[in-house]
């Protein structure tokens, strides 16, 4: 492993290291040895204050104690103590000075506990979490995470939204998988003894034989690796596609080639082209979509998606995002800013 990664992992060691000693920094040292040793490790550039803005006042009197100004991508960086329980008072500071200076993310930590604030989410202000990291987490988990959260390329290429989703999905499957763990091994034990089988692993072989497990439960339980952490063969892959203020996401699936936008993702409201196929199949797609209640009018400019929609092509996708034609393997990006041509089949 190397870059972002290895160096976030190394920076949370160190962290580990001399927390021991002192469990709760107050703000100044969470800020110092946390917060600007993290923002360096992740790409940032923590001495120019261009890129990394310490506590500037905005027009409307608002401040946070950094904000990030990295390429296309910006978000306010709110600062605790570990003793603090983070929560409302500290996400609508932090959102409030997001907003006004024109993102939707803020992120706010006590050092421990990072979390992601989306604008964009509807409710109260706890409401609108779109991501929780904590340091306590097994392994390398939370580095991990944090990498990504962090990434300062991720964020120069304003393609943070699909680095969120990517995070989210991997926490899933942390918990689908400890719940297999959880819920199978008992299983696997009992046919282990009723049987007299000699080891667990042969047991999980005779409970699949059984249909008491899948072979994915299987595989979990024997530690083999999901093809979804490996680099070679994801079973997923998150993009995103923005245009002239319509925000999209989608899931690439290898196996089966399609592409799902998922719902909240939102639409240009207009169709270029005039008279052209492409125009008529876009107006005709639509129609269907409205009709079958997968599509709904959001404003004058955009339409949304109130469902997920199954595409076969990211070209199909990206056309009725855009309302004209489109190349989707070059509009739809990854979390680092790829185009899906990197992960298109030969």
């Amino acid at each position: 492993m190397s870059g972002t990664p290895q160096r976030i992992r190394e920076a949370v060691e160190a962290i580990q290291g001399w927390l021991i000693s002192s469990p709760n920094p107050g703000e100044a040292i969470v800020r110092q040895a946390i917060v600007l040793r993290l923002l360096h490790a992740a790409g940032f550039d923590i001495w120019n204050p261009a890129e990394v803005v310490p506590e500037e006042t905005n027009a409307t009197g608002n401040r946070s104690d950094f904000l990030i100004r990295a390429g296309q991508g910006k978000f306010a960086l709110e600062i605790k103590g570990m003793n603090i329980t983070l929560g409302a008072q500290q996400f609508q500071q932090a959102s409030t000075y997001a907003v006004n200076e024109g993102t939707r993310w803020a992120i706010v930590t006590n050092g421990r506990v990072w979390i992601a604030i989306d604008e964009h989410l509807p409710g109260r202000w706890e409401e609108r979490v779109a991501l929780k990291l904590e340091l306590g987490q097994e392994g390398h988990t939370f580095a991990d995470d944090l990498a990504a959260l962090l990434d300062a390329e991720t964020w120069r290429s304003d393609n943070f939204a699909s680095a969120v989703e990517g995070i989210k999905s991997r926490q899933q499957q942390r918990l689908d998988e400890a719940r297999i763990r959880r819920e199978k091994t008992a299983v696997v034990e009992d046919i282990r003894t009723k049987y007299r089988i000699p080891t667990f692993d042969l047991a999980a072989e005779a409970a699949v034989e059984m249909n008491a497990l899948t072979e994915a439960e299987r595989d979990v339980l024997l530690g083999v690796p999901s093809r979804t952490t490996t680099d070679s063969a994801p079973q997923e892959i998150h993009f995103t596609y923005c245009l002239l203020g319509a925000e999209a996401h989608a899931i690439y699936r290898p196996a089966d080639g399609t592409w799902t936008v998922k719902s909240g993702s939102t639409a240009l409201n207009r169709v270029l082209g005039g008279n052209g196929t492409n125009a008529k199949g876009i107006e005709g797609r639509r129609q269907g979509q409205m009709k079958a209640g997968l599509l709904v009018g959001k404003n004058a400019e955009l339409l949304e998606y109130v469902q997920d929609v199954v595409y076969k092509s990211p070209s199909m996708a990206a056309v009725d995002i855009s309302g004209a034609s489109r190349n989707g393997w070059e509009c739809w990006k990854d979390a680092q800013g790829r185009p899906a041509q990197h992960y298109r089949p030969q």
